[in-house]
């Protein structure tokens, strides 16, 4: 069976294509992704236990009094900032993986909590924040570190 050749159609199917390709290529570049990329990122965990919503985050290398929490009844920013405290002299990097820099994360909750009674530890680099889950709050507040 002989088809008549028609040039639109075959345009439009590349067009499809080329988009297709595209939406793949710049999914990794939303906002938010721009956004850790400018600002620096760490790994986050976010754990329901019921009761209660449990926060970890891998803080390698930062000092416990260098990071500000936040909390809202249905969000928790944590930011930080590292700094740089080794220095070469004579020398050329061969690899430098290591980050440094301000680095922030908002994590939105599932389902709302209470600020006003949430815990946070800090200890080998490891931040651990617990949130009682309750009925919303008017307002946000700090989280000490202990």
């Amino acid at each position: 069976m002989i088809r008549r050749w028609r040039p639109l159609n075959e345009l439009s199917r590349r067009e499809r294509k080329m988009d297709s390709l595209l939406n793949e290529l710049w999914r990794g570049f939303s906002p938010r992704g721009l956004a850790e990329a400018q600002f620096g990122s760490f790994p986050v965990d976010v754990l329901d236990q019921g009761d209660e919503i449990i926060v970890r985050a891998e803080l390698p290398g930062v000092e416990k009094d260098k990071i500000d929490l936040r909390c809202t009844e249905d969000s928790i920013s944590i930011a930080t900032e590292k700094s740089e405290q080794r220095q070469v002299k004579g020398g050329t990097w061969v690899v430098q993986e290591s980050s440094f820099g301000k680095m922030v994360r908002t994590i939105n909750l599932e389902a709302p909590v209470d600020p006003d009674n949430a815990q946070a530890s800090f200890e080998n680099g490891v931040l651990t924040i617990t949130l009682p889950k309750t009925g919303p709050s008017k307002r946000g507040c700090s989280i000490q570190i202990t």
